[in-house]
């Protein structure tokens, strides 16, 4: 068998649950498991979105199976239960959940309210805790459970601007590796991936606090971002770091932490200086 095919089948029939799934990184993974043939459980606030992005999934691959929509707040623990209950009751289960739905603030933390702080902390730690939970007692039914959640290469290493972004990331991922351990016996892997710049509609949702200036990347496509995803799904991996430059920051803040500090203060300066207002 071809190595495309064979990697094609390895998901061909998992039920799969995706939250942030109606634009970005978590919609160019739902097209890259349509295509293999996944059971796909699409989750959002943004109904119509979903509903378009389904249109889409059946518009290019006829023959997957047709996609269920979830409206759900991941702040909100009804929702989330509801979401699980709507999967399990519509697939018969959940093989594999993906917590992608988030959210953030970029901007000088000088100027950044507390109550911003706790709403991202909500949504891209509690909110990916509170779905983990929830789905847990059906992952550990399924062969061979997976949990993969989408921190950010910001928590690796603070970036300026992006520190309730990055700390919330970082929240996540040092409670995936915790949990992961905890997990072992389970018999349900987690994945944790560390995305760098991706182009999605983060900086023009996202509130905008004291000023803030848009980074100009460069910028990955969410296409290739979920390629890299399933690819390393599918091999067993249990961290990916994407984008060069995401690698090179995991690996010199081991050994020139001084050298990335200086880094920073570089990119602070220029986007405050050199980089163009957002909404301009």
């Amino acid at each position: 068998m071809k190595e495309e095919n064979l990697m094609l089948s390895r998901m061909k029939g998992s039920k799969i649950l995706i939250t942030g799934a109606s634009s970005g990184i978590g919609k160019a993974v739902a097209f890259e498991l349509a295509r293999r043939g996944v059971k796909l459980t699409l989750a959002s606030r943004r109904l119509d979105s979903l509903r378009d992005v389904v249109e889409e999934i059946q518009s290019a691959f006829p023959e997957a199976p047709q996609p269920l929509i979830a409206r759900c707040d991941v702040t909100r623990r009804k929702d989330v239960k509801r979401m699980v209950e709507e999967c399990v009751r519509r697939f018969g289960g959940i093989d594999v959940l993906i917590n992608n739905a988030g959210t953030g603030v970029y901007g000088n933390a000088e100027f950044t309210a507390i109550e911003d702080f706790r709403a991202v902390m909500e949504v891209n730690f509690f909110g990916a805790v509170r779905c983990m939970m929830e789905a847990l007692p059906f992952l550990k039914q399924a062969e061979k459970g997976l949990v993969i959640n989408i921190t950010s290469v910001a928590a690796k290493h603070g970036v300026p601007y992006l520190g309730a972004y990055g700390a919330s990331k970082a929240a996540l991922a040092v409670f995936s590796q915790s949990f992961r351990s905890e997990l072992k016996e389970s018999g349900v892997s987690l994945m944790i991936v560390y995305p760098s710049y991706t182009q999605t509609d983060f900086f023009r949702n996202e509130k905008k606090v004291g000023g803030a200036r848009r980074p100009r990347g460069p910028y990955a496509s969410p296409q290739k971002v979920a390629r890299a995803i399933v690819r390393a799904a599918e091999s067993g991996k249990r961290n990916l770091v994407l984008s060069l430059e995401g690698k090179a920051l995991t690996f010199s803040q081991g050994v020139f932490p001084r050298l990335v500090e200086r880094a920073m203060d570089r990119i602070a300066y220029k986007l405050r200086e050199k980089q163009e207002v957002f909404n301009e």
